[in-house]
């Protein structure tokens, strides 16, 4: 268990994030899974999250984060 420091706070945040298209349907194949995942990556270090994990599938693709307390 490792505590983030913020300028006012201390915190341990971690969230669970399942993303999918619409219909779910089976679109996350090859090129397409490495964008997505480029983007999210790219989106996390734009905003000042942290993923721990994250993991794609075809039709859906579920994310671990942490971030800041605002």
């Amino acid at each position: 268990m490792v505590l983030q420091r913020a300028s006012h706070a201390v915190y341990e945040t971690k969230y669970n994030l399942v993303w999918a298209p619409k219909y779910r349907k089976w679109v996350l194949r090859e090129s397409i899974r490495d964008r997505v995942g480029d983007l999210f990556r790219e989106i996390a270090e734009h905003h000042g999250f942290e993923i721990e994990e994250m993991e794609i599938a075809i039709d859906h693709v579920h994310i671990f984060l942490s971030f800041p307390p605002r």
